[in-house]
Formats: C-alpha cells, sequence, structure tokens
C-alpha cells in the first residue's frame, strides 16, 4: 500500500500516518457512519472523516483522473480561509493507494463544537435576522465566484457573536472557484432551507443586495429554484421507493 500525505507540519503528518496505518482510533469518537464515517479524536480537537472505498471504476478514477475527495477537501479548505470565509482549519489529508488504484482516504481538520447546522433555523424567532445574515454571506460567496455544490442546512454551520450571526462551511470537498455564472450559483438556494416561505425571506434579503434596484425578479427567480430542486428530490425519492419495492 503506497500512502500519500498531504499537510503542512510534522505533526500533522504523524497524525495522517497514524491513519493510514490503522483507520480511525478506537478512542475517537464516531459522530456520523454511513456511507462516509465522521468521527471526533479523544482530545476534541480534531474531526476525522473517513471516505468510503470506491469501487474498481472509481478507484481507478481517483488514482490516476481525478484529485481524490479527501485531497480536494483539503485544497478547498486552504483556498477558503485565503478568501476570508470560515471553515475548520484543515490539518491534512491521507490517501492509501493500491497499484494506482485509491483505496482508504481520510480527511483530518479542526473541530468546531460551539457551531448549530442551518436545520430548524426557520422555526426560531429570530429567523429574519439570521436569513438577513445568510443572505449577505451568500451574496458575498458568490460575488468572490465561489460555487459550493452542495450547499445545504447540514453542510452550512452558524454561530451567534455579539448579537451578529457567523456562517461556517463544512463538507467542502464538492466546491469550484472563479464561478460567476449567475444561473450557476442561484443553485445554492435550491436545499439552503425548508421551506418556500423561508425561502422567499431569504430571497429578498439576497436579491436586495444583488439587485437593489429591481430586487423583486430576482427574489422570485430564487423562490421558482428552490420549488424546482425540491419537486426533483420528491421525484428521485418516489423513483427510489419504485424500484425497491419492484425488488
Amino acid at each position: 500500500m503506497d500512502v500519500k500525505l498531504i499537510s503542512d507540519t510534522l505533526e500533522d503528518n504523524d497524525r495522517l500516518r497514524a491513519l493510514a496505518d490503522g483507520g480511525i482510533p478506537a478512542d475517537a469518537k464516531v459522530i456520523f457512519r454511513a456511507r462516509n464515517t465522521v468521527a471526533i479524536s479523544a482530545d476534541g480537537r480534531a474531526c476525522i472523516k473517513s471516505y468510503k472505498v470506491p469501487g474498481f471504476i472509481k478507484g481507478i478514477i481517483y488514482g490516476f483522473f481525478r484529485t481524490p475527495k479527501a485531497e480536494r477537501a483539503f485544497n478547498n479548505a486552504t483556498r477558503l480561509l485565503s478568501l476570508g470565509f470560515t471553515t475548520p482549519e484543515p490539518y491534512g489529508a491521507a490517501l492509501c493507494t493500491s497499484k494506482g488504484l485509491l483505496k482508504q482516504s481520510y480527511f483530518v481538520c479542526r473541530y468546531f463544537a460551539d457551531w448549530d447546522d442551518l436545520r430548524k433555523i426557520e422555526t426560531l424567532p429570530e429567523f429574519p435576522e439570521i436569513a438577513k445574515s445568510l443572505a449577505s454571506f451568500m451574496f458575498e460567496l458568490h460575488s468572490k465566484g465561489v460555487w459550493m455544490k452542495d450547499f445545504s442546512m447540514g453542510n452550512v454551520l452558524y454561530r451567534s457573536r455579539g448579537g451578529a450571526y457567523e456562517f461556517c462551511m463544512i463538507d467542502i470537498n464538492r466546491m469550484e472557484f472563479d464561478v460567476h455564472d449567475r444561473s450557476k450559483l442561484l443553485r445554492n438556494f435550491g436545499a439552503a432551507l425548508d421551506t418556500v416561505e423561508g425561502t422567499r425571506t431569504l430571497a429578498r434579503e439576497y436579491a436586495a443586495l444583488a439587485s437593489p434596484t429591481d430586487p423583486e425578479p430576482l427574489a422570485e427567480e430564487i423562490v421558482e429554484i428552490f420549488v424546482k430542486h425540491q419537486a426533483a428530490i420528491w421525484r428521485r425519492r418516489r423513483f427510489k421507493d419504485f424500484i425497491r419495492r419492484k425488488k
């Protein structure tokens, strides 16, 4: 097994080497286990993400042609921080290959314990203030050409500091920079919130920044994007349920 370590310090290299050799430590606390596994180190300082081992074809693709997810997460975090956005500080990535094919891969970053995700924020009495701050955050992202493909309630964290709201992005391996196609950037509104009403509030705040002289058409366009995206999700779920029943 060949191992590639990506980090900025020798201390992080040691941590990554241990991951590559032994996997997630036994004393780490697993907080998510599905396709990928996420754990918190015993000292509570680091978040460890272990990506699913790709199948043979994807192993070839990630081994020879495409940057693996763990490496992309490290690179994207570094780029986001350089642009002034908040994301957990990346400690490094470890890529394990066999005969060139990607096998295990890990991404390690700082653990943000005092942040909440966007789920259920629409039920909070302070939602209008949060929506206004979130719209400003999204407008800044788009102004700097940052497109996070998985911009969703679980991947955007927030916290209140001195009456102001701060936002942070996680699960950032699917991201593009230098994007200035408006229709592409506006896709971020497809899953940012839960409801049409909440999205309309967010859309109006965003449109007031992006199109201050005539905000309403843009706000309605954003709501339509949300509705179409949610309808597509519903159709996919129905199709999957249909396939399950046929098996």
